[in-house]
């Protein structure tokens, strides 16, 4: 049989209390609003928080309901459709250069591929 120790207190009428310490009044999130989603509604959202570079649902509900300009971060298909297009627009710029050297007639069948592989990533890129 165990006997109570009745001279110890409890730490929680003591100011040392054990765990996080306590957030100041003005930093403190004490209204919780519920929203409901079904399946694929949750879905799209989890892919947004992910997308957006967040862990934490809330903190993306929050962001986007009181600051609605998040830029979600591109894809991996997107990034690649930009270094491409980073990479065209330097040939593009030599292109430019040699026609003012050469002369525009004389470098119209290479100016016509490089435009025409600008068009299918520029359609790439806006069906995603």
């Amino acid at each position: 049989m165990n006997i109570k120790n009745t001279t110890r207190k409890s730490n929680l009428k003591r100011s040392s209390r054990n765990g996080r310490p306590s957030l100041p009044e003005a930093e403190r999130q004490s209204i919780v609003r519920h929203t409901r989603y079904n399946e694929a509604e949750n879905a799209v959202l989890l892919d947004n928080v992910r997308r957006a570079g967040l862990n934490n649902v809330s903190e993306y509900i929050r962001r986007v309901t009181l600051n609605p300009k998040i830029v979600p971060r591109m894809s991996e298909t997107e990034m690649t459709i930009a270094r491409h297009l980073s990479g065209m627009g330097n040939n593009f710029n030599q292109l430019v250069r040699l026609c003012h050297q050469q002369g525009l007639p004389s470098m119209t069948r290479e100016v016509q591929k490089y435009l025409g592989k600008f068009r299918e990533l520029f359609l790439k890129f806006n069906e995603d």
